[in-house]
């Protein structure tokens, strides 16, 4: 008997150091950036703590084990960039402990990347309000004040988080932060942080040239607005086939050229032949281009002026690339000379597609002064907010597909069709003959969408399912209020 009890006890203490090994390995595997590998671990500790429950002593309910299980799982699956996984196991941790900090901020992370921006301050904020120094719950409300294009609480989120915890990403997102609101030096100063941090990193060599640009540009004034213009209009062309929006654009004191105006850019992009052209000089050495029809050797210049419809912006960055090589030059007499993102020109303006009557207009309204939403037009129209993915300039719209819940899709002007991605398509068993898309109280039917394989959108950004393009823009009026993050649909 006495035997029989000593080997009864030992069955416990087994199983915990079992645990603790299992723990222990998971966490390793996560901190070392193998979410996979992670979340194998995270499972066979759950399995292991199935053991302990059964062999349990009346007083262990191992919820501290079971918390953590799900705390490692849920910031795992946010690695491996399964954001609804992430939520559920971060939601059956706070089940175990409501006030573990962790968990609360890998819950906000799950949320902002679902696209429900609100929702996910809130569980950040309270884990602040627990452990004001969490980098990573600093660093994940950086992500939600871009979504919202507040680029001074962006960026002091983004530096906070890497005040406290020197971490690749933390240093990346300000830096990219930084260079949306022009503010080169500290662009170049981040990247060097980055470089530091990651000597190994497949992108060394893109940021370094990056960061050189940055370091060289750190004293001009950029994106010069001298004489604010209260409203600006310009017609462009469609031209079958890309039913994408040709803008004519002066640069310098050349002659006006066709330019794409494309909100799903990342970047403003310039032929080189067409940017030597105007006298950009120098052209500092860049990453390559790669597009959806080719690549190209890529650098990056300063345009010492452009003018839209009468509005003129002086000292514009833009990356450099061959446009031939790219298959950017456009469809016989349409020679396209750029591609320019309105984001990255109009963060504090209205930028109007009027697709019926093809014309963008660009209004500034005055702070306090109603909005493009609220002024009274005899059109029907619906508002609804949009967000900005983590590069700060992709709109992204919560949209309904065929009655669906609301889903994550870029708002892509310079898209042709209308895509979803293959296992979102598969989800919702969309029929060929055509979908009905619901964005607000708008209705859009008949749309035959693409699939595409794999999501578009930014490394641990908002989970995008899929891009509206010209089919949804068809004949109508969408303005793109910057200040406020309301996109306004007109018939």
């Amino acid at each position: 008997m006495i035997a029989s009890a000593a080997a009864a006890q030992e069955v416990p203490r087994a199983v915990d150091d079992s645990l603790a090994a299992a723990l222990r390995a998971a966490d390793a595997a996560l901190r070392a950036g193998r979410s996979d590998e992670a979340i194998e671990g995270y499972r066979r500790a759950q399995a292991l703590l199935g053991i302990h429950l059964t062999y349990a002593r009346p007083d262990r309910f191992y919820y501290e084990e079971g918390a953590a299980i799900h705390r490692g799982l849920a910031r795992a699956y946010l690695d491996a960039g399964d954001a609804h996984a992430a939520r559920v196991e971060a939601e059956r941790g706070l089940n175990l402990d409501p006030e573990d900090s962790r968990l609360l901020a890998a819950l906000g992370g799950a949320l902002y990347r679902s696209g429900e921006p609100a929702a996910a301050r809130a569980a950040l904020e309270a884990a602040l309000a627990r452990e004001p120094d969490l980098a990573e719950a600093h660093w994940a409300l950086g992500r939600v004040e871009i979504a919202g294009n507040r680029l001074e609480p962006a960026r002091a989120r983004a530096g906070r988080a890497l005040e406290l915890e020197a971490r690749p990403r933390y240093a990346r997102d300000f830096a990219r932060y930084s260079a949306l609101a022009g503010d080169h030096g500290s662009a170049a100063r981040a990247l060097r942080t980055w470089e530091r941090l990651a000597p190994a990193s497949a992108e060394r060599d893109t940021l370094e040239r990056l960061r050189a640009f940055y370091e060289a540009s750190a004293r001009e004034r950029l994106l010069r607005m001298d004489r604010p213009v209260v409203r600006a209009q310009v017609n462009f062309d469609l031209v079958p086939g890309d039913e994408v929006p040709y803008v004519p654009v002066r640069f310098a004191d050349g002659e006006t050229v066709y330019v794409l105006f494309d909100t799903g850019a990342g970047w403003n992009v310039i032929d080189r032949d067409f940017a030597r052209s105007i006298g950009v000089d120098p052209i500092w050495p860049g990453a390559s281009l790669v597009g959806a029809l080719g690549s190209s050797p890529g650098g990056y210049g300063i345009v010492p002026r452009m003018e839209i419809g009468g509005l003129e912006i002086g000292a514009v960055p833009f990356v450099v690339g061959d446009f031939e090589a790219l298959r950017l030059r456009g469809r016989g007499a349409y020679r396209i000379a750029a591609v320019v993102n309105p984001a990255l020109l109009f963060r504090d303006h209205t930028v109007v597609f009027d697709y019926r009557h093809r014309r963008i207009e660009i209004h500034r309204f005055e702070p306090g002064s109603p909005g493009y939403a609220e002024r009274a037009t005899r059109q029907r129209k619906t508002a609804t907010p949009f967000l900005f993915d983590a590069n700060g300039v992709w709109p992204v719209l919560l949209v309904r597909i065929d009655g669906s819940r609301e889903l994550p899709f870029v708002l892509d002007t310079g898209a042709s069709d209308v895509l979803i991605d293959r296992a979102t398509a598969s989800a919702l068993r969309v029929s060929p003959a055509g979908i009905v898309v619901e964005v607000g109280e708008h209705l859009t039917q008949g749309i035959r969408p693409l699939l595409l394989d794999g999501r578009p959108g930014v490394l641990e950004g908002i989970e995008v399912r899929g891009i509206l393009g010209f089919p949804f823009f068809r004949d109508k009026r969408l303005a793109f209020d910057y200040r406020s993050m309301v996109l306004t649909v007109e018939d």
